[in-house]
């Protein structure tokens, strides 16, 4: 988190100075309404959060299509190298009752299929925060320059939602191969 709230406020300082030079503003001011819209943004992303928390289960299935990670995605993400910089990237999977970033329980089927469930809705979360986050342009009124720091904010935003995004369906992978396996020791078991 301590990576996250950094990389916020260096890029809080470069939105400012840059818009203080090209519309010759007051810094200060810049850098507070810098700091709205990022309040703002932060705002919409946990209202979109919970907006996706709340839609039903079978939505947020993972043998939907929409779900299902193709061998070319895969290589993609592997490519990608997330296996090495995945646990960077903080987690609040405690918000929803449930942390995304270790399997606690693998061997149960139902564990693993609650923990896809879990990824599904935060899968749906994070792409839609890619653009929700564009909402804050909508307060352009504030100033005439705040337009620009709103895009700019909102442009981070997605590129922040953007690593979670694709964890979430390299791990999905993952985990549907577990499922698999789990379905199968225990169809073992039980025969």
């Amino acid at each position: 988190m301590l990576l996250y709230l950094s990389i916020i406020t260096v890029f809080s300082f470069i939105i400012s100075g840059v818009v203080t030079l090209i519309y010759d503003a007051f810094f200060f001011v810049v850098f507070g309404y810098t700091w709205l819209a990022i309040v703002a943004v932060v705002l919409i992303d946990g209202l979109t959060a919970t907006v996706c928390r709340l839609l039903p289960k079978k939505w947020a299935n993972h043998e939907k299509k929409i779900f299902q990670v193709s061998a070319k995605e895969k290589k993609f993400y592997e490519k990608l190298k997330i296996r090495k910089w995945k646990d960077s990237v903080p987690e609040i999977g405690q918000f929803t009752g449930f942390r995304k970033n270790k399997l606690e329980n693998p061997q149960s089927v139902e564990y693993v299929e609650r923990f896809l469930l879990e990824a599904c809705y935060g899968e749906i979360g994070h792409f839609v925060s890619l653009f929700s986050g564009f909402l804050i342009v909508l307060l352009f009124f504030i100033a005439e320059y705040f337009w620009l720091i709103a895009l700019c904010v909102a442009l981070i935003n997605a590129l922040m939602n953007l690593p979670s995004f694709c964890i979430l369906r390299y791990n999905s992978y993952k985990l549907e191969v577990l499922r698999k396996s789990n379905l199968k020791k225990q169809a073992r078991l039980s025969a």
